[in-house]
């Protein structure tokens, strides 16, 4: 099965270490597409990939569409720059497609580089670890993701209105399941993912960022999230805010595999509570009501 590698990044420090990763799989991919910004030079090392140079940062949709639509695999495999992918990756996204799945998100390995992107990881990705079984799920991350190509032609790209911080990926896993696909996690399909959050200011400022973003999704499914009406005023996410992060961590180290990561639950708490004081202030500025 002809396979496009996608991988957006500006200025990704890691990117040469994605891509060794990418070109030392046990099944090669047909092709590789970076998209973005390398000021640093480091695709210099990789004359076979193929690079889109958008010549000024774009958000991380935008930088995704235009890989996707440039792509010509049957495969379309999206891989963050921040990512580093196991030597099977490839492999099992391949096997997963042979079996019938046309959507498939990968796992993701939580080690970070330190306490605070470890804390990141085990808050973001705690649905998608190596340790939980394969099924359907309500949505999946894009840093770890494979369709058909069948399933962007009839669904289109993200939207590219979203600023960033993974809601531009809920909205879209959200709108594919919707057309009809059925979102498939595989967790033989891992990378370990490399933020470069590594100061608390960058988990603080992600978190905001997140909340501020994703709470625009939540609002546009209320029927599918759940969503309650109060939801809508800013006020309700700040005074519900210590109960809303309360219960979502008590979810998180719920799952069996999580609890080993015991000592992140200040963090993953503290994440939570950023996420609601995020979404408050994108109601009070306008954006979460956006259409």
């Amino acid at each position: 099965m002809q396979t496009s590698v996608i991988i957006p990044s500006l200025n990704a420090p890691t990117l040469a270490r994605a891509l060794a990763a990418v070109m030392a799989q046990t099944e090669p991919p047909g092709e590789v597409i970076v998209v973005g910004r390398d000021e640093a030079g480091a695709l210099a090392a990789f004359p076979a990939v193929r690079f889109l140079d958008t010549g000024a940062p774009v958000c991380a949709a935008r930088a995704r569409n235009l890989g996707l639509a440039a792509a010509t695999g049957e495969l379309l495999l999206l891989l963050d720059a921040d990512c580093i992918p196991r030597p099977d990756w490839l492999a099992a996204h391949r096997a997963r497609h042979a079996a019938g799945e046309q959507v498939v998100g990968g796992a993701v390995a939580l080690a970070g580089a330190n306490y605070w992107a470890q804390s990141d990881n085990v808050s973001m990705f705690h649905e998608f670890v190596p340790e939980l079984p394969a099924g359907p799920r309500f949505l999946l991350p894009t840093l770890n993701l494979s369709l058909r190509r069948e399933v962007f032609a009839a669904v289109g790209g993200m939207d590219e209105s979203f600023p960033g911080a993974a809601a531009e990926d809920a909205d879209w896993t959200i709108r594919i399941r919707r057309a009809g696909y059925r979102l498939w996690f595989d967790p033989a399909a891992v990378v370990a993912h490399s933020p470069a959050r590594t100061a608390w200011a960058d988990v603080v400022r992600h978190w905001r960022n997140l909340g501020h973003n994703a709470v625009r999704v939540r609002l546009r499914y209320a029927d599918e999230f759940g969503t309650p009406a109060g939801a809508r005023r800013a006020a309700w996410w700040r005074l519900l805010s210590p109960l809303i992060a309360a219960r979502v961590t008590a979810g998180v180290y719920a799952k069996r595999p999580l609890r080993r990561h015991w000592p992140s639950l200040p963090v993953v708490y503290a994440t939570k509570l950023l996420y609601c004081l995020g979404a408050a202030q994108s109601i009070d500025d306008g954006f979460a009501t956006l259409p």
